[in-house]
This record gives structure tokens, sequence and C-alpha cells, in this order.
């Protein structure tokens, strides 16, 4: 993901123990309010749309950000008139949309980027959120809530934005070590640190109290052994193919700028052939597709992006 080199002036990150990691994980401020509430209901339901307008309401730092989305060249470009409110917003953008921004403006609040290489962070988990997302809404069968997929496609590297928060030198040690795909980083990793982000992140899991949906996410995506138990759930075998095959085409994109602009058709063969592992369960999710809707998805994170004020 990253082309960056080794850094001698790095701190060493000798003595980072997980279950110091773990301990101090105790420390981290728990999400707001709002996420956990955004967890509680149905998206499908007839309440959904006051349930968010209510939410966005009675935030104002969350309402500002969807008025500047709402606002932006993608709502923005057919209408004429600039929108005011935050319910003419989300009559502009959508319940689905306005619930997608609550959930990561309410989480980059916790886990606030300082460093470019941490802008990164964000863009990855959002493009992986948005990637998964598809993958699941465009696949034959729905086995899992496509809101649940985004939930834990944003949270899935948990463990990496709690490295951010209590050992940076160690994640940007890890960083520099120059690793393009999920392999690379899981091996670098225990190189560096001993053990996994996965790890960490099924520690956050416990502390912040999130479903158990976004801990198997957490905990597996780089795990595709997980596809040879028989009792692997449709639903979570859903959810874990749209993951892990949204975390490598991010990765896949990241490593070199001309990939985004691939034909589908090569796209589709150079992650199925050269990157994907062959257990993973790809029939459950739309992978030919978003082959071909790659360039509005990487606009849509872009402007998502910007909203957040999380642009590099």
């Amino acid at each position: 993901m990253t082309e960056q080199h080794p850094d001698e002036n790095l701190p060493s990150v000798e003595g980072v123990d997980i279950d110091d990691i773990r301990k101090n994980i105790q420390k981290l401020p728990m999400l707001p309010v709002v996420v956990y509430e955004l967890m509680k209901y149905d998206p499908n339901s007839k309440d959904f749309y006051d349930i968010v307008l209510k939410l966005a309401q009675s935030d104002p730092p969350l309402a500002t950000a969807l008025l500047g989305y709402a606002n932006s060249a993608a709502f923005a470009q057919h209408q004429a008139t600039r929108i005011s409110s935050v319910k003419a917003a989300l009559s502009r953008v959508g319940a689905k949309r306005l619930f997608e921004l609550l959930f990561a403006s309410s989480v980059t609040r916790v886990f606030l980027p300082h460093k470019n290489e941490h802008r990164q962070l964000w863009q990855h988990s959002l493009q992986v959120a948005h990637f998964a997302t598809y993958l699941v809404e465009h696949a034959e069968h729905q086995h899992v809530d496509p809101q649940q997929v985004y939930m834990a496609g944003l949270l899935h590297d948990v463990g990496r934005f709690v490295m951010l928060q209590l050992a940076p030198h160690a994640l940007d040690k890890t960083d520099a070590q120059g690793w393009h795909t999920a392999v690379e980083l899981v091996d670098v990793e225990k190189q560096v640190t001993g053990h996994t982000h996965a790890e960490v992140g099924l520690s956050a899991c416990k502390k912040l109290h999130l479903p158990r949906l976004i801990s198997i996410a957490v905990q597996y995506h780089h795990s595709p052994e997980v596809f040879e138990s028989r009792s692997l759930s449709h639903e979570n075998r859903q959810l874990l193919a749209a993951i892990m095959v949204a975390d490598e085409l991010s990765f896949f994109l990241a490593a070199d700028s001309k990939n985004s602009h691939l034909p589908p058709a090569e796209i589709k063969q150079q992650i199925a052939e050269d990157v994907l592992n062959e257990t993973i369960d790809t029939e459950l999710i739309a992978l030919n597709k978003i082959c071909y809707e790659l360039p509005k998805l990487l606009r849509k994170v872009s402007e998502v992006q910007s909203s957040l004020g999380l642009g590099s």
C-alpha cells in the first residue's frame, strides 16, 4: 500500500506488547452515542428516515458535514438552490447515504488522522466500506444487510486505528517497510510488532461493545481459511467475502495509480488470479460488476473524504 522505504530514524518498537495494548485500549474514548444509535435501527424500516434526521439535527458537527456533502458537486450540479437545512439535505442525499456519512463522521472523532499516512488509512477504510457494500448490494442473493457490511467495512481495520492512537511509532514502522497486499501487511506486522492488527482489533471490539458481525469482520478479514469451515453461516460467509475482496481491491488500487485506469476485465483477472486467495467464496458477491463501477465508487469515496475533512 505504501511506497515508503525503511527509515532508520523511526523509534524502536521493541517493547510493544499486545497485552499492554489491550490494557491501554480501556483508556480509549467510547464511540459517540450516535454510532450505537445507528446500529440499533433497521435501514429498511418506515421510521429510519425520521430517526436519521433526528440524529443529524441533534449533532451540529454532523449536520455541518451533511450540508457540505449535500452541496457538493455530486449532488448540487443539477440543483439551482443551495441547501441550508438538515431536512432538505436529507431529502437530496437520501437516508442511506446520510447513514453512511453519520457513521463515518462519528468514528473519525475517536480515531483522528494527524499525518498523511493516517489519512490514507482512512481512505482505505472508506474504500473497503463502499466496495464491500456494493459487492453485497449487487450480488445475486443477499444474505447480510448491506448497512451492516458498510459498518464492518469501515471498522475492519479498527486494530490499525488503535495502534494509531496507542503506538503510532509501531504503525509508522510497519508502513515504512513497503507492503502492497493484505498478506504482506500481516507478515510485516508480525515481524515488526509480533502480532497483527486483527488481534488488536478484536480486543477493541470488546471494549467498544461492537456487534458480533463487525467483530467477525475485524477478527477474520485476513483469514481466508475460515471459508473451509462448514459451520460458517451464509451471512458471515458473504460478509467476509465482501470485506476480503474489497480490502484486496483497495490495496491493488493503492499499489499503482495506473491500476484504477485498467480495463475492467483486466482488473478482475489480476485480482482473481494474482491477489485473491482461492478459498474466498467470490460466487457470493458481485466481483465482475464492481470492476466496471470503480470510477463511480472512487468518486463517491473522494466526496465523502472531502466532507469529513479527510482529504490528503
